[in-house]
């Protein structure tokens, strides 16, 4: 078992760090640790948005204060490595977790080296510096509660005390409340039909875990921000369109990639394995299931649905022998500690330096630009990349930006609307005279960066092959 979970940590560590070039080159974590670095210098939560100069003032809620501390204190104390680390360790923390959840579902080990090896790759879709992998770990987490409860272990009592931790970490709590919801609901329910089965819940089971939902749900307004902050998900579904259509990780699945193919092959094994081996399933596995495929082909980002729920189900189905005896298990303890030793100074040897990880950064966003930047604080408002909002915000805070990547709040007052529209080359000038605008920080190679440097009214101040600086001529 241990040396099955070094091999998937090992998995997910060398994947990570093939990548590492990407790995920190994430949009949120800058202000993320802004609003970490507020928090605690100011005491207070932000309730009030006071970062750009488009929306001042404005009413804004941070939903995700929680998760963002963990981060900050590792880069206030190790720097760019304590961000890959903290990064590191709560994705491998997810990839043992998904092993657990596959042990305990098929009584292998083996098999559950198996799917938690594919889990890794499906995971890599979103490995990055953010308060979603505290969600999905705590979505590990409380599966692990609930496929418990069907084996005759009772630890539901520690969901409330999740939820409160969760709300306050990140909004894929709501996903964790549904699928909690869903699995006690299918527990009412009693019959058989073709392969699949329901067994009803004892009534003195039936009443705790509607205590238990109950308690959840309370706990989730022991947050900051009260209702709003658990209303918050609905607002992403319903109120936020112009971010999940032109945010790629909200894009979906493109069944061309590698990883679009390996859900269409997971969704076929399941189908023959389930026509040779003619395997019963529980009602809540296959709802889960179901809920979990479509949200990984709808939403790119939830390929993590099918490596947390869906590869443990699927574990059951890839069983195969264990030692033969436990003679022969002793009589191999030299060659697997060995083994284990080669795999722990593999991974020593491939954590990334601090000048690897920097470079890594730099590469993705202005860091060259940040001094030239930073002498037009107080100068005249400043339009920027969407995507490099948060490194401003973070590298230079004297400086206040026209947008960010927290999407809500300038979509709900129109900025992001005019942000496309600039960018896009569909009233650009336009949007710059809206808003005043007396310089321009793009990419060299961004559309409207060439644009504005057609124009007779914009004169480039700043160049250097990354990004460029323009300013308003007249």
């Amino acid at each position: 078992m241990v040396l099955g979970l070094l091999l998937v940590y090992l998995l997910l560590f060398v994947s990570a760090g093939g990548a590492v070039n990407r790995t920190l080159a994430d949009n949120d974590i800058w202000w993320h640790l802004r609003n970490a670095s507020d928090l605690l210098r100011s005491g207070h939560f932000i309730r009030v948005e006071s970062y750009t100069f488009t929306v001042a003032g404005k009413p804004w809620i941070n939903f995700e204060w929680l998760g963002e501390l963990p981060y900050y204190f590792a880069n206030r104390w190790l720097g760019d490595r304590g961000l890959y680390l903290v990064l590191i360790v709560v994705a491998a923390a997810i990839v043992v977790g998904i092993y657990c959840l596959a042990r305990l579902r098929s009584d292998s080990w083996g098999a559950a080296f198996l799917a938690s090896c594919i889990a890794v790759f499906l995971a890599t879709v979103s490995l990055l510096p953010r308060p979603l992998l505290f969600g999905w770990l705590f979505l590990v987490i409380e599966l692990g509660v609930l496929w418990s409860l069907r084996k005759g272990r009772d630890f539901t009592i520690v969901l409330p005390l999740l939820f409160l931790v969760w709300i306050n970490t990140h909004g894929s709590w709501f996903i964790g409340f549904v699928v909690m919801v869903i699995f006690v609901a299918c527990g009412f329910a009693e019959g058989e039909w073709g392969n699949v089965y329901a067994t009803r819940w004892t009534p003195r089971e039936a009443r705790k875990l509607l205590a238990v939902v109950g308690a959840s749900f309370a706990a989730l307004f022991i947050n900051p921000y009260g209702w709003r902050l658990v209303a918050y998900p609905l607002d992403v579904a319903f109120r936020q369109r112009q971010t999940v259509e032109n945010i790629a990780e909200w894009g979906s699945l493109d069944f061309h990639s590698v990883r679009g193919k390996m859900v269409v092959a997971i969704f076929v094994l399941l189908a023959v394995l389930q026509l040779v081996r003619r395997r019963r399933w529980a009602l809540e596995d296959v709802a889960l299931g179901a809920i979990a495929f479509y949200g990984a082909v709808t939403y790119v980002r939830f390929l993590f649905l099918i490596a947390i729920v869906v590869m443990p189900l699927l574990a059951a189905d890839f069983r195969w022998g264990e030692a033969k005896s436990a003679g022969a298990a002793k009589g191999r303890w030299l060659i697997n500690a060995v083994i284990m030793a080669g795999l722990i100074a593999m991974m020593v040897r491939a954590y990334p330096t601090e000048k690897r990880l920097h470079a890594g950064i730099a590469e993705a966003f202005p860091e060259k630009a940040i001094p030239y930047v930073r002498s037009l604080a107080g100068g005249g408002n400043l339009f920027n990349d969407f995507n490099w909002g948060g490194y401003l915000e973070w590298e230079a805070p004297e400086v206040r930006e026209f947008i960010d990547p927290r999407n809500d709040i300038f979509e709900h007052e129109g900025v992001m609307r005019d942000y496309l529209r600039a960018t896009k080359v569909q009233g650009t000038f336009a949007v710059l005279d809206k808003y005043r605008i007396r310089y321009v920080l793009l990419g060299e190679d961004a559309p409207a960066a060439y644009l504005l440097g057609q124009s007779a009214e914009w004169s480039r101040r700043y160049d250097d092959g990354q990004a460029v600086v323009f300013a308003r001529v007249r």
